[in-house]
């Protein structure tokens, strides 16, 4: 990386998924997961990515590690567009690019033994120097597992031991962007502060970048510098990690933060959204958090909010255009 360049950069992306329907199979219409998402992430940070369940962040996700096709936008990788790469040049960038998956038993092959599911990559991509056991073992000692574990299968661990497996997997390959899809969150209290732990000790040893979606603001506060806020495919509200959580902008993100469970606060002050949100088949006209938002305005019903920036941050809203 030279200067002041993004790591990764999302550039109005969109990654939608087709309806078929009928005996001959017709596409009749298209499910936006990521509609228009613009992001960067810098050399050696953490964003932090939340939103509710649905909302998009998984498939932006995996969209960006190559797991889903995007139907437009650019990925920059590096500089490089990553969609006008041969494959060749795709599988040699993408060891710079790792993922860790919310479910490390569904992540992790169990016909694998951990020595082979550390080293499969490492064979694969020539950089095995050592022998396998030792490259092994190395790696497992990283996330403070005994080598021991390297001749057992992903069943005999448990969900936090798992998922150390996984980040061993993924920093096997010395990624520079880690993509984090809610790693945490089938994890119990304690073992949850262990691995956040462990994710930040190996962020400063090896200056990894993370991209981190999570829907526990608590974490993503205490482990980003920056946080975006995503709702039905889009970015509403981007900024300072303090800046997001302390003076949000966008009704969403106050939402959000006023639904968090905060000892001392008085339960009246909690604010709850009405309904369920809309699908992502069949967006609102204009802005699409207009159903539910307690600020709505007639022009939030029929014109699609500019984004605006109000000091370091950016919302997508009419109360700031």
């Amino acid at each position: 990386m030279r200067g002041n360049a993004p790591l990764l950069e999302i550039r109005d992306l969109r990654t939608w998924f087709p309806v078929r329907r009928g005996l001959l199979n017709r596409v009749v219409g298209h499910v936006k997961a990521v509609d228009g998402v613009s992001l960067h992430v810098m050399e050696g940070e953490t964003l932090g990515l939340v939103g509710e369940s649905g909302c998009g962040k998984t498939t932006l996700g995996r969209s960006i590690v190559g797991l889903e096709r995007p139907r437009a936008g650019q990925i920059l990788f590096q500089g490089t567009d990553m969609d006008r790469l041969s494959r060749t040049e795709r599988k040699r960038a993408g060891r710079h690019l790792q993922m860790i998956f919310q479910d490390p038993a569904a992540s992790l092959n169990p016909r694998l033994t951990v020595l082979d599911a550390l080293t499969e990559g490492l064979q694969e991509h020539g950089l095995l120097a050592g022998s396998r056991e030792a490259e092994g073992a190395r790696l497992l000692a990283e996330v403070g597992l005994p080598p021991e574990a390297l001749y057992r299968y992903p069943f005999e661990f448990s969900g936090g031991q798992r998922q150390r497996i996984s980040l061993a997997r993924a920093i096997s390959l010395r990624p520079a962007l880690v993509v984090c899809d809610e790693p945490v969150s089938s994890l119990d209290v304690s073992v949850q502060a262990q691995v956040i732990n462990l994710l930040m000790d190996l962020r400063e040893k090896y200056r990894l970048s993370y991209l981190f979606i999570s829907h526990d603001l608590s974490v993503v506060r205490h482990l980003s510098a920056r946080i975006a806020v995503m709702y039905l495919g889009r970015i509403v509200e981007e900024g300072p990690a303090a800046a997001v959580m302390d003076r949000p902008l966008h009704p969403y993100t106050q939402a959000l933060l006023a639904a968090v469970l905060v000892p001392g606060r008085p339960r009246g002050r909690a604010l709850v959204l009405p309904g369920e949100p809309p699908s992502p088949l069949n967006p609102p006209s204009g802005c699409p958090f207009h159903p539910r938002c307690p600020k709505v305005m007639e022009k939030c019903r029929v014109d699609f909010p500019p984004t605006a920036w109000q000091g370091a941050s950016r919302v997508g809203c009419h109360l700031y255009g």
